[in-house]
């Protein structure tokens, strides 16, 4: 019975993905991005640009549709439909993404990257790109790394009260994503982590399930997380990192003409996305301090890193990735 539920559920997604007529070859993304106008987070920059730029550069031979604002699941439950083929390319937050590549943990330890422009210098270092390149290819999953990018640097926020030290934190009720570096990073501030679908926030927020969560600005303001926790703290802890996976099978038919052109526009998209992030979460951050109710608390950062920065070599040590941390550490 399970069985039957299984493939009638992936018999529907497939039929809601049917691609449509005249192009030869369409791509679909699914995105948990929030579609607005003007856009509120960088994916939706770098995507409608990767729309353009394809059919551009390929004469319309390959063409993009993007499924957004988690219609299709959240992206943490995506991984199956990508491997089938189902969805073509799946944009991965780094703690989701480590579910079935642990070693892509080391990018959920906090502030391993300075700021935006160290992170994208690092990701478009050759030796850091193709090592994690070949640490998705090495696990066989049917998909890989074709591309990385940011979705913004990640603050806390909570319905309780306002957070100034991680001594303020302890004892909240904090929603993490999945990675068990992301249950490790607060534990040690004293909070009490658990994982929801990142589709499930706000309603978990408003009923009291949890009491905190974490995201980028752009995130926190396109979702309208502040309504119902109002208490924002500039932590800035983790640069949220994206990795952009697509389906082996489906880099294997993309037209052998176009095939690099799409790769080398997937790859750009990345950095695209970063430029907007950095850009987008300067100017939410000030429509943030501006709604009524809410409360922006800067904060010494020093007071949180200084728990956790020995966490990098710790969680680089277990997975085997000490070379990826010294390839950051000299940028």
């Amino acid at each position: 019975m399970k069985n039957f539920i299984r493939l009638a559920g992936a018999t529907a997604l497939a039929a809601a993905l049917a691609t449509g007529a005249g192009a030869q070859t369409e791509l679909k993304l699914a995105s948990n991005a929030i579609k607005a106008d003007p856009p509120k987070v960088g994916d939706q920059v770098a995507w409608e640009w990767l729309e353009r730029e394809l059919v551009d550069k390929t004469g319309g031979d390959v063409t993009l549709r993007v499924y957004w604002s988690g219609s299709l699941g959240a992206e943490a439950d995506l991984k199956q439909a990508l491997q089938s083929g189902v969805v073509d390319i799946l944009p991965n937050s780094g703690s989701n993404a480590a579910d079935a590549i642990p070693e892509i943990g080391i990018l959920s330890t906090s502030y391993l990257f300075r700021d935006f422009d160290h992170y994208k210098e690092v990701v478009n270092d050759p030796a850091f790109f193709d090592r994690m390149k070949e640490i998705v290819a090495s696990h066989d999953t049917g998909y890989q790394l074709v591309g990385m990018g940011a979705t913004g640097s990640r603050n806390l926020y909570n319905r309780q009260r306002v957070v100034e030290s991680p001594d303020d934190a302890k004892g909240l009720n904090m929603r993490v994503m999945s990675s068990p570096v992301e249950f490790k990073v607060w534990s040690e501030l004293g909070t009490l982590p658990t994982n929801i679908a990142s589709t499930e926030i706000y309603t978990s927020l408003q009923t009291g399930v949890i009491d905190a969560s974490e995201s980028s600005i752009p995130f926190i303001v396109s979702n309208k997380y502040y309504e119902v926790a109002p208490y924002i703290t500039l932590t800035n802890h983790q640069i949220s990192t994206h990795l952009f996976f697509m389906n082996d099978e489906s880099i294997a038919g993309l037209p052998d003409e176009d095939r690099q052109t799409v790769l080398d526009l997937i790859r750009e998209a990345g950095n695209v996305q970063i430029d907007a992030t950095k850009r987008l979460s300067e100017d939410l951050l000030k429509t943030l301090r501006e709604a009524p109710g809410v409360t922006v608390t800067e904060v010494d950062t020093k007071l949180f890193s200084d728990r956790l920065t020995s966490l990098q070599d710790e969680v680089a040590a277990d997975l085997g990735v000490t070379d990826l941390l010294e390839i950051i550490r000299s940028h």
